[in-house]
């Protein structure tokens, strides 16, 4: 209730103004039917009851009403960012944001986007907003991580990784924690956090058993290479100038040359 309570209080004033005076007759009026059932005569308790049922709901769908900018915004975004359609999702999330409807989902989001397409000191920009309007939350902290990883910062990337797995994070980015502490040199560090999960996402499977071969486990299995390595593949095209680029397009030619050797 309280989370809610902060969040009203935070993106009142951004509301449309119909909206704001709506839901402030719809608060007076709730408050006035309560004083009726609690005040009022026998005879008038049951119908106060019922309308403060009823301008329970009005409150509520004048409340969604008013958010359906933001969600929506956020909401398509994620849709064309899902399927790499990173420019459309650039220009909703940079509208919210120039509009005043930014909260740290959309910061952490437009983030994500500004890292997939290259614009890496925008990316950490916008994801420390996120971080400073929900410091404890897993996912500002991850795209922050991922952010430093492709700039090269790999042990400010393990940190943040780090972190967002103490927030809460999925138990899978334990890939992504090791893949940090491998590319920064720290093997024993990077052998913990890859042994600690298992996966059948082809892309982390692939990178998975590729990097523990690296530091001298056994070789990976040719099928879970094959199908993990068109996306690594496109990782080395799209981060090719980054430093993170650089290390990914070497390992895919070893991925390759490990393949056409089996």
């Amino acid at each position: 209730m309280g989370r809610l309570s902060n969040y009203v209080l935070r993106t009142f004033f951004s509301w449309e103004r119909s909206a704001r005076v709506a839901f402030l007759m719809a608060i007076a009026l709730l408050i006035g039917s309560l004083l009726v059932m609690r005040f009022g005569p026998e005879q008038v308790r049951q119908p106060a009851l019922i309308g403060f049922i009823g301008l329970l709901f009005g409150t509520q769908i004048i409340f969604m009403w008013a958010n359906r900018t933001m969600v929506t915004a956020y909401t398509l975004a994620q849709r064309h960012y899902l399927e790499e359609d990173f420019e459309a999702a650039r220009t909703i999330l940079e509208k919210a944001v120039a509009e005043d409807k930014a909260d740290a989902n959309v910061f952490t989001l437009l983030g994500n986007t500004y890292r997939q397409l290259g614009r890496l000191d925008e990316s950490e920009e916008v994801v420390k907003k996120a971080i400073a309007i929900r410091p404890n939350d897993h996912f500002p902290r991850y795209g922050f991580g991922r952010t430093l990883l492709i700039k090269g910062q790999y042990a400010a990337a393990a940190q943040e990784i780090k972190r967002a797995l103490e927030a809460g994070a999925p138990f899978i980015v334990h890939i992504d924690l090791g893949e940090a502490y491998y590319r920064q040199g720290d093997f024993p560090a990077a052998r913990t956090a890859l042994e600690a999960v298992s996966t059948d996402e082809p892309q982390r499977a692939a990178l998975k058993a590729y990097l523990l071969h690296r530091m001298g486990g056994n070789p990976p299995d040719e099928a879970v290479l094959r199908e993990g390595l068109p996306y690594w593949q496109e990782v080395a095209r799209r981060f090719a100038p980054t430093p993170y680029g650089y290390a990914v397009s070497e390992d895919v030619e070893i991925m390759q040359a490990m393949l056409e050797a089996q």
